[in-house]
This record gives C-alpha cells, sequence and structure tokens, in this order.
C-alpha cells in the first residue's frame, strides 16, 4: 500500500511492502518508507524513516530479519530482528521488533494493525493503529515513538478518511500531533 496523510501540521507519504521472492519461497522482502513533510516554508522540520529487510519464515508468519534502518536522525544502521504477520480479509497485524548490529544502542518494535471488514463486494470500513517505539539502550532512554490512526471508507483496492498522528521525540517526550485526511492504494 502506499499512502498519502495531509494533516495540520504537514504532509506524509507512507509505502509498504511485503513480498516473498516467489509464491512458495521461505525468503522475502519487506520494507517501510514514511517520508514526513513539514508546510513551514523556513525551518523545516523535515523527516525520513526507512526499514529494509531480507525475511526468512521460520515458522507460521514469524521470520528472521536481517537488513538495515535509515532515517534522518541517526543515519544508516544494519539491523536484524524478527517479524510476525497474521493475514486473512478481515484484519493485517504485523510486528517487527529489531536491533542495531553497528553501535548497538537502539531497540526498536514497530507494530501495525488493520481491520478491514466488507460491506459488500465493492465497500468496507478501513481502520489502522500503526506505531513505532525506539530505545536507547546506551543512555537508556526513549528515542522516539509514535502512534498513527486511521478511520475511513474503504472502495475496491482504495481507503480514505481521518486521521492522527501523535509522535513523542527525545528523552522528555516531546509531543507532537497532526490530525486531516488520508487517501490510501493497494497497488499489488
Amino acid at each position: 500500500p502506499v499512502e498519502a496523510f495531509a494533516g495540520d501540521q504537514g504532509m506524509v507519504f507512507q509505502m509498504i511492502v511485503s513480498k516473498r521472492f516467489t509464491p512458495n519461497s521461505r525468503f522475502g522482502f519487506f520494507n517501510v518508507t514514511s517520508i514526513v513533510g513539514d508546510y513551514a516554508a523556513a525551518n523545516q522540520q523535515n523527516q525520513f524513516l526507512t526499514q529494509a529487510f531480507i525475511t526468512a519464515n521460520i515458522w507460521k508468519g514469524i521470520s528472521v530479519n536481517a537488513g538495515a534502518s535509515l532515517n534522518d536522525v541517526t543515519g544508516f544502521r544494519p539491523s536484524a530482528g524478527l517479524q510476525y504477520v497474521f493475514a486473512n480479509k478481515q484484519i493485517l497485524a504485523v510486528i517487527i521488533p529489531r536491533c542495531d548490529l553497528s553501535q548497538k544502542n537502539k531497540v526498536e518494535t514497530f507494530g501495525l494493525l488493520e481491520y478491514k471488514p466488507k460491506f459488500n463486494k465493492n465497500w468496507g470500513l478501513y481502520t489502522r493503529a500503526q506505531g513505532l517505539y525506539n530505545h536507547n539502550t546506551r543512555q537508556n532512554f526513549h528515542d522516539r515513538s509514535y502512534v498513527w490512526i486511521r478511520l475511513g471508507a474503504s472502495y475496491k483496492q482504495f481507503q480514505f478518511g481521518l486521521g492522527a498522528n501523535v509522535d513523542f521525540y527525545g528523552p522528555g517526550k516531546m509531543n507532537e500531533n497532526s490530525f486531516g485526511v488520508f487517501v490510501r492504494a493497494e497497488l499489488f
């Protein structure tokens, strides 16, 4: 899926890719990329985060991951972790705990839960809660976390509605919120 969220504080673009190399392969690729653009003309606080992993399914939706995380604050970090995916026509759940392999001072958990029941062939409800928690283990403090909520409708492979992004930064958990609308498409 790809999504654009227009909030009162800025614009967010997100793309998630999860694909096995072949339909019966144990191995695959997972990527989540988020770009946050600030509306301000001066002193923009733009952000990006991408995580890309080669996955190896070991048992019923549980995979081991190896790859990298890249963001605008800490840069490039080789990374490894686990991934759990549960998916059916109405529910998608993804949980990815990971840790940095270089400098070994960050542990992080990414989670996503979607509930999308259909009303008929074309229309349905779309809901999503997505969260991230990143902890600096060397200095033992909260580094970054967020909860992004979406509530809307689904028409065929498109989703749209209202959203909220609740973000926290640093050891003091400085809070920034953004409320707005989203449009999303499932491309594959």
